[in-house]
């Protein structure tokens, strides 16, 4: 269990305030029955999807019962009163298995809903098919209001290696806003407290056709912006490719996430956690691990189009790929990023070459203006380069971080980046990095367990050169990584501002 993730209580059916409640049993119900009561409820996926349902109704599932197909329910409900489907009695979640279809849920065209307290699956062979286990769908509709997926576990859903907007896409969840004749997008969607494994491409994404702006004028259509998109408490594990991708999110949050294993089935390059053509986007309190290393994905990503990212208090650990990308590749710009207060441990690399680097300054073809890099960690007791870099185009401002490297000294490949008030342990220092401290942090236990306790180990003992000799930083997030304030003058460097450890 993360650090940050905490176990919760499976929640009951959302109540409404209107509305008429259906009941569902593919065990032994009766199509021609009524489906007001559980005495009276359906047998069969086909019947509940014969009728449209209206604001405020209730679609529940017999627990330890499994349905065989799609559930492609019709009618939308608002934000006030959703269409919930739920489950009902004692037991397992009730299962839908959807056979190796398009998609076992799936919404087209419609607002409104509340997933929840399901157990989803589409099991096929691995053929190149896109596949999905819950998929909605806007197609030239306008702005869809109002969707929740909570408490839902989804599972075996062997997909396509695709990713790009533009063509068919695979997941365990995915929104995606299409078409080109009716500007179309999202407003309202919240994913939480859901467990998705064996999935591929992406196990939560969020994409859209409607993105053309000065910051990607790559894009397919203008851009329309999807406001309030909150991914958190989720664990995932085993993504083919990315983990979570918001794309288009105006101030989205992604935290308290879990991620153990993604780009693993992949042709190229994936994240753990990605903003993407975006504004505002916080992701923060997220666990991850386990990325894959060919090709080597990425913990997190600065990636193309995005503007006022932030990625804070993270704790990124045991990748075969590195920690960070900063990327914006041809036809992309992006600008304005803070990367605070995370832990890198024993995150490494060999996208620039046959060495270890957890930290890929410039990976890209084009240069990310005004990124700050400040109070994170990078533990790395086996990297030849400690910050590397294809390219000579992003200054990132370096500041207040604990770059911890192999004995007999990590290396700094980055020419451009603006070092200031650093302290580097087992690292060749460059010439040019203004007020190196040099010595050991003396961190409580770094690097001593590969779960929760690792990231309590980056707090700092007494008589650490780290403590109050870093520089201040405006606008600084208010506490460190363990919610502790940050001094106005004189902070400590790395993650830990609080009271010494002795």
């Amino acid at each position: 269990m993360s650090a940050f993730v905490a176990a919760v209580a499976p929640g009951q059916a959302a109540a409404t305030t209107t509305g008429t409640t259906y009941y569902v049993d593919c065990d032994s119900g009766k199509d021609s029955a009524k489906g007001l009561s559980p005495q009276t409820a359906w047998r069969s996926l086909e019947r509940v999807n014969s009728v449209v349902f209206k604001p405020g109704d209730s679609i529940l599932f017999r627990r330890g019962t499994t349905c065989e197909g799609v559930l492609k329910p019709q009618g939308s409900g608002t934000t006030r009163d959703p269409i919930v489907i739920g489950a009902y009695g004692s037991g397992a979640l009730p299962a839908i298995n959807g056979g190796g279809a398009r998609a076992t849920v799936f919404l087209y065209n419609v607002q409104g809903w509340e997933i929840r307290d399901l157990d989803i699956s589409n099991p096929a062979t691995r053929d190149g098919n896109a596949r999905a286990g819950i998929y909605v769908l806007l197609e030239n509709f306008g702005t869809g209001k109002g969707y929740t997926v909570k408490n839902v576990k989804i599972h075996d859903v062997p997909g396509c290696d695709c990713l790009q907007p533009e063509l068919e896409n695979s997941g365990g969840v995915i929104f995606k806003a299409a078409g080109s004749e009716v500007p179309t997008g999202f407003d309202g969607i919240t994913i939480t407290r859901n467990t998705i494994s064996g999935v591929d491409n992406t196990g939560i994404g969020v994409v859209s056709q409607w993105s053309k702006r000065d910051l990607y004028p790559a894009g397919t259509n203008s851009f329309v912006g999807i406001p309030r998109v909150n991914v958190s408490w989720n664990k995932l594990t085993d993504m083919g490719g990315d983990g979570i991708l918001v794309m288009n999110g105006i101030d989205s949050v992604m935290e308290y996430n879990t991620v153990e294993g993604f780009g693993l089935r992949a042709s190229a390059s994936h994240a753990a956690i990605v903003s993407f053509n975006s504004d505002g986007s916080v992701a923060q309190y997220n666990e991850i691990s386990g990325g894959s290393d060919t090709p080597p994905s990425f913990a997190l990503s600065v990636d193309a189009g995005n503007r006022d990212l932030v990625y804070q208090y993270n704790y990124s650990h045991d990748n075969d790929g590195p920690f960070i990308l900063f990327c914006a590749f041809v036809g992309s710009y992006a600008e304005n990023a803070t990367i605070r207060y995370n832990v890198s441990q024993n995150d490494q690399d060999l996208l620039l070459g046959d060495f270890e680097v957890p930290v890929v300054a410039n990976g890209c073809d084009n240069g990310i203006t005004n990124v700050k890099f400040y109070n994170n960690v990078i533990y790395s007791p086996t990297a030849d380069v400690i910050v590397g870099s294809r390219g000579d185009h992003t200054p990132i401002e370096f500041a207040n971080n604990i770059f911890y490297g192999k004995p007999g000294g990590s290396e700094i490949h980055d020419a451009v980046g603006v070092y200031d008030h650093n302290l580097y342990h087992n690292v060749v220092v460059p010439s040019h990095h203004a007020n190196p401290v040099l010595g050991d942090p003396k961190f409580v236990s770094a690097g001593s367990s590969y779960g929760v306790l690792s990231a309590l180990g980056y707090r700092l003992r007494c008589g650490s050169p780290a403590i109050g000799a870093g520089i201040a930083i405006p606008d600084n997030g208010g506490h460190d990584l363990y919610g502790n304030p940050v001094p106005a003058t004189r902070p400590n460097i790395g993650v830990h501002q609080g009271s010494c450890v002795n």
